[in-house]
């Protein structure tokens, strides 16, 4: 083995190469003039010597400039020590080293490139400069060149003028521009930082998977995965499996599928989210969310929880904005609203609920199809609206309600609530009120206006009827045995009640009644004109989750016939005569 040592500069290396070729051609030349004259007396000798002189030329030469594209080419280095082993040759640099391939720059303090196999070997600042684009420094490195890969150990750190990334080990491929390292990084963004055991960087397409503990940490909050795909352009991250966002405001549950962009915060969630703020919690198969705004639109199967008023609100479909205080929730619409005792459930095509902290207004609409249910209550009609404020519930379009064993019907009804329970009821418009006492009997009242009084425990106190006033009414002696019936007319009157009988009845207008004994009354006496009595129609609380949940049908496939089945069926059916056909028809009947 021969080891040869070049003095410092690279030009230097370069003269020694081309001095070295210009020597071997002489003594070549040489050589075989000296055959030519002598062969035939020196033939042994010529033969030994040419064996010395081909060792010599083959220890001593400097092979020529590299053919191999990928090939490293040195380009500056302090000095250079080169080494030729069998089947190998190893050069040796030494300080302010200096390596290309193509348009990849590579630096460090100390070099060992075998150029043989196009392996380098660098220690001390080392660095890696590809097409001006991407930079990586770090303690130590390995780079092979015909592979165009690099492994770089100690105080790792990429930059390719989008992100910065930190690692203690990291791998990239220069032909794919992809960075890969499994033993913990850190990825530094504008605004956000970026941090996960191992992941996957395309210097290319600007986008990485984070795999094992990720989390993204930025000034208003932060991320939580087990695996996240990023985008260092949009600012965009991919979630790929369950994620955990948690912000000033809100926090959110995001399954695999969806997307939260660092910078505006919108999340585009999918796969059953779940959005919670300190009021509210929204959780719906797809969601659009915006937490500056806070504005939510929700798809499939929502679900809003007011954890202020206990209530629920269920749909096909939804829209959320804290600053109008508005939240809609479209088809087999339902709120439940939980009460200390008791449960209120209120199904609509559509529920409307307004909460504006500023005017302080809170109120509940719900429109088309309105069914509402209630221990003590239940109600049907086309459109209704609740303010919270004063406890009212207005009921539009021929409603009807239900309460203990009352029926109510008008054009319009509005009632008061106390401690959840109906005290007060204002019937306009065809009003009529059917009440059964205990022999079950139908006390009737109709008139153009009424006032209705309830007790605590929701059973009628007192009606009082202003125009065209109707009644009729059972006297119940003490023994609850039917004394007769009272039919009365009077454009006024107020009728008290106890016990679900008529106690008092008072007529503040010209009456015109009579009293019928029990066994004088006829059918025709026991109903006012428009009397129904429609209990089939009260909705309960089964009914109402039957109407927003509706029993999924089976649908069972048909069972395709083979074509040539089918064809010798119809030749079969055409060949049959129709008065057969009808014999064999009544033949089964």
């Amino acid at each position: 083995m021969i080891i040869m040592k070049y003095s410092t500069k690279i030009h230097q290396i370069k003269s020694i190469l081309d001095n070295t070729l210009v020597l071997q051609t002489k003594v070549g030349c040489t050589f075989l003039s000296f055959i030519t004259k002598n062969m035939s007396r020196y033939l042994l000798s010529c033969f030994a010597l040419f064996l010395l002189f081909f060792s010599l030329n083959t220890q001593a030469q400097v092979p020529a400039m590299p053919t191999n594209p990928n090939q490293l080419e040195i380009i500056k280095a302090d000095s250079l020590v080169g080494m030729n082993l069998p089947f190998m040759q190893i050069r040796k640099l030494m300080g302010n080293v200096g390596l290309r391939q193509g348009t990849t720059l590579l630096y460090c303090n100390l070099a060992i490139l075998n150029e043989t196999t196009n392996i380098l070997e660098a220690y001390g600042k080392v660095k890696i400069i590809q097409a001006d684009t991407v930079t990586i420094t770090g303690d130590t490195a390995y780079y092979f060149g015909n592979e165009r890969k690099a492994k770089i150990n100690g105080r790792v750190k990429l930059d390719d003028k989008t992100i910065i990334l930190n690692t203690n080990k990291l791998d990239y491929d220069l032909n794919s521009s992809v960075a890969f390292y499994n033993t913990g990084g850190k990825v530094l963004d504008k605004k956000s930082t970026l941090t996960s055991k191992e992941a996957y960087y395309n210097t290319v397409t600007k986008l990485v998977n984070f795999k094992t503990n990720v989390k993204v940490l930025d000034k208003d909050g932060n991320l939580s995965a087990d695996s996240l795909r990023y985008s260092t352009l949009s600012k965009e991250a991919f979630f790929v499996a369950p994620t955990l966002i948690v912000n000033k405001k809100d926090t959110t549950y995001a399954n695999p599928g969806s997307q939260y962009n660092t910078l505006t915060k919108i999340s585009n969630l999918k796969g059953r989210s779940t959005v919670k703020t300190e009021d509210y919690v929204m959780t719906a198969d797809t969601m659009i969310y915006d937490p500056p705004t806070e504005i939510g639109v929700a798809n499939g199967n929502i679900l809003f929880i007011s954890k202020k008023d206990k209530a629920i609100l269920t749909g096909d479909k939804g829209r959320y904005s804290k600053k109008t205080g508005i939240t809609r929730v479209f088809g087999h619409a339902l709120l439940k609203n939980i009460f200390e005792n008791d449960t209120l459930f209120l199904n609509a095509d559509t529920l409307v609920s307004l909460d504006n902290k500023e005017t302080k207004v809170k109120k509940l609409y719900a429109y088309k199809k309105v069914l509402m249910y209630k221990s003590d209550m239940s109600a049907k009609c086309d459109s209704l609206s609740y303010n919270v404020s004063d406890s009212t519930i207005y009921f539009y379009q021929k409603p009807i309600l239900w309460n203990t064993k009352n029926q109510s019907e008008a054009d319009s009804i509005n009632i008061g609530l106390r401690h959840n329970k109906i005290k007060i009821m204002n019937m306009k418009g065809k009003s009529f009120v059917i009440s059964i006492d205990t022999l079950v009997n139908y006390n009737q009242i109709k008139g153009r206006k009424m006032v209705v009084n309830f007790t605590d425990s929701s059973r009628v106190e007192k009606v009082t009827v202003e125009g065209n006033g109707e009644s009729i009414y059972y006297a119940i002696d003490e023994k609850n045995t039917v004394t007769g019936m009272n039919r009365v007319q009077c454009g006024k009157m107020n009728l008290n009640f106890a016990k679900n009988k008529v106690s008092r009845i008072a007529f503040l207008a010209k009456p015109d009644g009579k009293f019928i004994p029990p066994k004088e009354i006829k059918p025709d006496d026991k109903e006012l004109d428009g009397f129904r009595w429609r209990l089939a129609e009260r909705p309960t609380k089964e009914m109402i989750m039957k109407v927003v949940a509706p029993p999924i049908e089976v649908k069972i496939p048909q069972v395709k016939k083979d074509s040539v089945i089918i064809k010798k069926e119809e030749k079969e059916v055409k060949k049959t005569p129709l008065n057969n056909s009808k014999k064999k028809l009544r033949s089964k009947l």
